[in-house]
């Protein structure tokens, strides 16, 4: 799923209207309609309070009024702002909720007090996508007296006084949703941290926007979700075998940590590579063989740590970095695998911070994966002062150095070199836990042993492993999962894709 500008928005409805509608009143039915179905399936309360601004998006709201009356809900409209002054399709709906017998009130800076009650859900149409700056005054006001209320609030489209284009902190009066229905397609300010406590939980509200020009208009930006898996995914032949399924080399482990190149290797194996060596120091061979006797094992002739490995161009993919330490041993093998690899590798955890410690990123292997999370990205290329500042660093490092960077968190976002990022939607708190970031390092080796190209494999691994995660969670709770669960989960996973996305019978 593509994620579009306001301006492309626009575009895009423009478009719709003039292949599909008779006018612009026609396709804001079709808004209203979907959002209300939307929100009826949520089982909001049945009595509630629609703020309605002066533009599109409180032409929204008023469409929904009668809509959400047929459903059984007791509406109350308020709007927001001077009614004369309304968009041409708010006019048109405000004249119809006037003539209806929905009760309707006006705010005015002159008097923007309300009352409502304590059970009463509050529908949020204040302001739409249109703004580009941030909210002051009376509007600013009563959007924070909003926010203080104890009401559920869900915004439609974004909520009020957000900025959804905007690569930086979120200033002025916004609305804090309980959840947000958004038009189409994800907005990128959702993408971000510093807004999560605006937006709430995001619902993409399907409102009939054609599907030709999502298709063929090109985006900077993607939420890489089941329509991307469908494009992109590998079904396997009858006549396939394991040698098919590549050869993938984890290089993991040290002592004391071991548990970090038995999570890679399995989790390699889980996502379908045909064959898995782990390449480990000597101490935790018995450990490896005996968690998991499906992978093969090459020991280093280091006891404790690695030491004397090389590359080798036989594998199919190449894993090096979960619990590998930072030893002068293991450093010195880290650059002579850098200098001679043949082809892409996938980097994580110890590997990072011995690339970024002895300042080795230029010699990493165009279109590598690297898979920092904040920290170890912060190693890399220095301290951010927000994930706005860190998310413009990302583009450059990934066009700049040819790399394919994950940076793992919610909504993983998946920079590639040719200056474009996927956005991930699955996941959830749950895999915030030990363990979890060895795991997706396997699941992305496996999948580029497997043929994948790089960027496919990195950006499908992650759905993947938070696909993973998601279905763990269900059974294990969030608080309650580890790592070991994602890994557990993954034939589960690839379950879903088949039944849920291809429509198959397993």
């Amino acid at each position: 799923m593509k994620i579009f500008s306001i301006d492309k928005m626009r575009e895009w409805d423009a478009y719709t209207i003039a292949k599909h509608y008779d006018s612009s009143t026609e396709l804001m039915q079709s808004a209203a309609k979907a959002a209300v179905f939307d929100l009826d399936i949520m089982g909001m309360s049945s009595t509630c309070a629609i703020f309605c601004g002066i533009g599109n998006n409180g032409g929204d709201g008023l469409c929904m009024a009668p809509l959400l009356s047929e459903h059984g809900y007791e509406v109350t409209v308020y709007i927001v702002g001077e009614p004369a002054e309304g968009s041409d399709d708010f006019l048109h709906y405000m004249k119809l909720i006037i003539e209806s017998d929905i009760t309707i009130h006006f705010l005015s800076a002159s008097n923007f007090a309300f009352e409502i009650g304590e059970e009463e859900a509050v529908i949020d149409c204040i302001l739409g996508t249109g703004i580009n700056r941030p909210v002051t005054g009376w509007i600013a006001e009563l959007i924070n007296h909003i926010n203080d209320l104890p009401n559920d609030v869900f915004s439609i489209d974004v909520p009020s006084g957000m900025q959804p284009d905007l690569l930086a902190v979120q200033t002025g009066a916004i609305i804090r949703a309980k959840r947000t229905f958004t038009f189409g397609v994800m907005k990128l300010a959702f993408m971000f941290a510093e807004n999560d406590a605006y937006i709430g939980e995001v619902y993409i509200t399907s409102i009939g926007l054609d599907d030709e020009f999502h298709r063929t208009e090109s985006s900077e930006y993607t939420y890489y979700s089941e329509d991307d898996v469908k494009s992109e995914f590998i079904k396997r032949g009858k006549f396939a075998h394991k040698g098919v399924f590549g050869h993938v080399r984890v290089m993991a482990g040290s002592k004391g940590k071991m548990g970090a190149a038995i999570l890679s290797s399995k989790a390699a194996m889980r996502a379908g590579a045909g064959l898995v060596t782990a390449s480990i120091p000597a101490c935790g061979l018995d450990a490896l063989q005996s968690a998991f006797p499906e992978a093969m094992c090459e020991a280093d002739t280091s006891t404790d740590a690695l030491s004397s490995l090389l590359y080798d161009e036989n594998y199919a993919a190449t894993a090096i970095g979960p619990g590998i330490g930072q030893g002068p041993e293991t450093t010195l093998m880290l650059r002579r695998i850098l200098k001679d690899a043949a082809a892409p590798l996938v980097l994580d955890a110890d590997a990072l911070n011995i690339i970024a410690s002895k300042n080795l990123i230029k010699d990493v292997p165009k279109h590598s994966i690297l898979t920092p999370h904040v920290g170890e990205f912060d190693r890399l290329f220095g301290k951010h002062e927000n994930s706005f500042a860190r998310f413009k660093t990302l583009l450059e490092k990934a066009k700049e150095l040819q790399l394919i960077i994950v940076l793992k968190g919610a909504n993983t976002a998946v920079a590639l070199p040719d200056g474009t990022v996927s956005f991930n939607s699955t996941g959830n708190p749950g895999m915030a836990t030990a363990g979890s970031g060895d795991v997706l390092t396997g699941v992305i080796a496996s999948l580029l042993a497997q043929g994948y190209k790089p960027e496919i494999a990195a950006r499908f691994g992650v759905y993947l492993h938070g696909n993973a995660g998601d279905l763990a969670s269900y059974e294990m709770s969030i608080e309650g999962m580890i790592a070991s669960d994602i890994i557990d989960y993954l034939p589960e996973a690839y379950k879903k894709i088949h039944e849920e996305i291809f429509d198959e019978d397993w």
